[in-house]
This record gives structure tokens, sequence and C-alpha cells, in this order.
């Protein structure tokens, strides 16, 4: 009996430690194998808290969670698809150090620190990109584009009545800045809050705003629809937009207000901005939709007229402001109205006053395109 049990444990242990040589393979191929191979390097410990619980995915203690942290970077199993990925960001021209973030999760004692860096994306050359003048589209889809007979067609809508036309929503409300200043405030998770005075409500606020300012009749659902969960807040927000048309068909114009984020593999995260009149703002981007991901979006190229003449009056007059616009596959809720767009103020590492600067500018150049389908 004692040999066979002795045999046993053999058995076990040889098991284990395949099981330990497998999975540094793995993850020696993957993001994790620098970490991997400093971890092992300090000393043995990590090789016998593998071994000593014969399973690498039932640690305790500091590098039993080393462990889990490693195969959650690594793992093979696919994430949860989101309904509509947030875009994603493309660096070009000078970067500029600035400052460390710091961030401290609940419970924890240690700050995560974020190195930010200044970025203005401005393209040098055509490749990639559809280019009329100052209008810039990077085409991620399949559709082909005539920007110049985009922008001098009519807008497929009419402004009537006394509205409202306009309704300003916001699918990932919690999306915030970089806290700093008089805009300083405790976030609920990394670059997310509830308090609609630093997040994209407090953006969309002044966006409301500056319209009426203009004559522009508009109404600004101030709801947050990314929490308690991002995944579905596409849904939801699709929901709200259906209730708002339904309570007011004068609506022609759907604006969805968001924040780009964008985080190098080093963890460097990027600051979009633009120098406008002696003051820095956040860069803006249009993104627009196809629906070639599935979702039905017949109207597509409608849409485009809008943003096509937004895209030109932004840049015309205030040159750096504007990133390229990005057409995507993906429907962005965007079927809703022919007047339907998504647009991104900035990053995460933009500071609220920049991304505030910019959607003030924003809303005077809408105005104006607006007053056209009047």
């Amino acid at each position: 009996m004692r040999r066979k049990k002795r045999g046993g444990r053999l058995l076990k242990l040889m098991a284990a430690i395949l099981m330990f040589a497998v999975s540094v393979r793995v993850l020696a191929s993957g993001g994790a194998g620098k970490r991997l191979e400093e971890k092992l390097a300090v000393g043995g410990d990590f090789v016998r808290y593998a071994l000593a619980s014969e399973s690498a995915l039932v640690q305790s203690g500091t590098d039993g969670r080393l462990w889990q942290e490693l195969i959650a970077e690594t793992s093979i199993v696919p994430a949860e698809k989101t309904e509509e990925p947030e875009t994603a960001g493309e660096k070009e021209e000078k970067r500029e150090s600035l400052v460390v973030w710091e961030y401290t999760p609940g419970g924890e004692k240690k700050a995560n620190t974020y190195p930010i860096e200044n970025t203005t994306i401005s393209p040098k050359s055509e490749k990639g990109y559809v280019r009329l003048g100052n209008i810039w589209v990077k085409n991620d889809s399949t559709k082909g584009i005539d920007l110049k007979w985009l922008l001098g067609a009519k807008l497929p809508f009419q402004l009537t009545g006394k509205g409202p036309h306009v309704l300003i929503v916001h699918t990932h409300g919690s999306e915030c800045y970089f806290p700093q200043g008089r805009d300083s405030y405790t976030l609920d998770d990394v670059e997310r809050t509830s308090d609609k005075r630093y997040n994209m409500i407090r953006v969309g606020d002044e966006l409301e705003a500056v319209l009426k300012a203009e004559g522009v009749s508009v109404i600004h659902d101030r709801n947050i629809y990314d929490s308690p969960s991002y995944n579905g807040s596409y849904t939801r927000t699709l929901s709200a937009i259906g209730e708002a048309l339904k309570k007011n068909p004068s609506i022609k114009v759907v604006i969805d207000v968001h924040r780009d984020a964008m985080t190098s593999a080093d963890g460097v995260k990027y600051r979009t901005v633009a120098d406008v009149n002696g003051e820095r703002v956040a860069q803006l981007m249009l993104v627009m939709s196809t629906g070639e991901s599935g979702l039905p979006h017949p109207d597509w190229a409608e849409n485009l007229k809008l943003a096509v003449k937004l895209q030109n009056a932004m840049a015309t007059k205030y040159p750096g402001i504007m990133r390229p616009m990005n057409l995507r596959k993906e429907r962005f809720n965007m079927h809703a109205t022919k007047g339907s767009m998504l647009v991104e103020v900035g990053t995460s590492a933009n500071s609220l006053a920049e991304a505030i600067a910019s959607v003030k500018l924003l809303g005077k150049e809408l105005a104006n395109v607006l007053k056209t389908a009047k």
C-alpha cells in the first residue's frame, strides 16, 4: 500500500511538472513571457507553489495570484464579445512626456502608475486614407465613399417646427478624463466615474448648452448606460433612443458622445491635443458606420452627409482639432436616424477642461451646418 501511495504521489508530481512546463511554454510565447521570466529569475518560490498545490489554477498567496494574473493575460479562451468595440486610436506625430497618472484600486495599497504623453494625430501621407482637401477618412469598412459627392449633397432631413431636433446620448456615459486641478474626483474604476460632474454627461451638458445658445432645439439624455454592466450598453442606449424618437418624432439628429482611450503595450497613455488660437484642446474624432458587422444599416451613407460636412467645417476653421474620421463596420446605433453620429472627445488622458473646450467649438460648427437644413 505504501509503495502504491508513493507511486501515486510520484505520478502526480510528474503531472504537475509537465503542466508547469507546458504552461511556461504557453506563457513565454505570449505577452506575459517577460513577466514570467522575471518572476522565475527571482527564486524558486513560484515553482514550489505550483508543485505543492499540484494544480497551477488553485493557488493561494502572492505567488498564486501572480500565476492567475499570467494565465488571465494569455488565456486562449476568447473574452465575451462586446456588442460594439471601442474605437482604437492610432498614434502619429510627436509625443511629449507629461505627467504620471496614479490610480489606486480599492483595497490595494500600491498605486498603478501610467505615464501620459501628448500626441497630435495628423496624417503626413494619404496612404491608408481617403482624402478630399481638409477631410481625411480612415476607411476600415469595405464600402467605397465619394467625399466630393457627400460634401455637396443636401442633408437627408429637414429641421421643421419647434423640435426638439437633436438628441444627445451617451452609450458609455461613465467614461471620464484625467483628474487634475479643479476637475479632480474619485474614480469608480480605471478611467470611469458615475459622478456626472466629471464624466461624459458633463461634456454632453456643454454641447447641449452651446447648441441651445445657437438656436438649435435639443434634448440631452443624461442617463448612464454602461453601468453596472459595460456589455449591453449599446442595446440599452438603443432602447432609450427608440423611446425618445417615439415621444419626439421631430428628432432628426442623434449624437452619441464618447471619449477615446489610447494606451500602448508598455502602459503609456496618450493625450490627443491640438492648439486652437493659443489654447490647448482635445482632438475630436467622428466615428461612422456601415453596418457590415451583421446588424442592418441600409442608410449608412445618409449619415455621412452630415458627418462629412461637419468634419470639413471643423478642420477648415480649426486646423488640427479633427482626427481623421473613422468609418467602421459596426453599426453603433446609427440606423436610428439619417443624421446619427458618434463623436470621440479626446482620450482618457485628456483633461476635462480640454474636452469641454473642444466640444464648445464642435457645437458651434454643428449648429451652423444644421441651420442649412431649415
